[in-house]
């Protein structure tokens, strides 16, 4: 577990990132998360640097295919729901694998919340328009979710 450490975090986002070169930046982006989605489902679910960077790169994901504002809000939420989670003592109830929950953390949140504000700047390069697409990230989420409840 341990503390965050942005330069390792930075290091491992820019490492992933690097892999999918010649993809598009937004599919970039996606298979990246789902690349350390795999790591830490798999053989590192403990490693905090990981899981602050699979936030980001989530969020960026995220914000960077729907160009909803909104997805600035979601690491704070989550962070929120997994404080409460853990202050009733069922924090394991928010796995979607056996593997153990991390406990919430502030600077997981931070970077959760600096993917958002990439993946907002990643739409509008892309599309040419404004970030602005409020509601649209409901259906992606939805489809995450689902991933886990098969």
């Amino acid at each position: 577990m341990g503390v965050v450490q942005d330069p390792k975090v930075q290091a491992i986002i820019d490492r992933e990132l690097v892999k999918y070169l010649s993809h598009e930046p937004r599919e970039r982006t996606r298979l990246a998360f789902r690349s350390l989605q795999e790591r830490r489902q798999g053989p590192e679910p403990l490693d905090i640097n990981l899981a602050a960077a699979e936030h980001y790169l989530f969020a960026r994901f995220l914000a960077g295919r729907t160009g909803e504002p909104l997805v600035r809000f979601a690491p704070t939420l989550y962070g929120i729901k997994k404080r409460a989670y853990f202050a009733l003592g069922i924090g394991q109830r928010m796995a979607v694998t056996s593997n153990p929950v991390l406990p919430p953390n502030a600077d997981v949140e931070r970077w959760g919340n600096k993917g958002a504000d990439d993946g907002l700047a990643d739409y509008t390069a892309a599309t040419h328009a404004p970030a602005s697409n409020y509601g649209t990230a409901v259906s992606v989420l939805s489809e995450e979710a689902l991933r886990y409840n098969k």
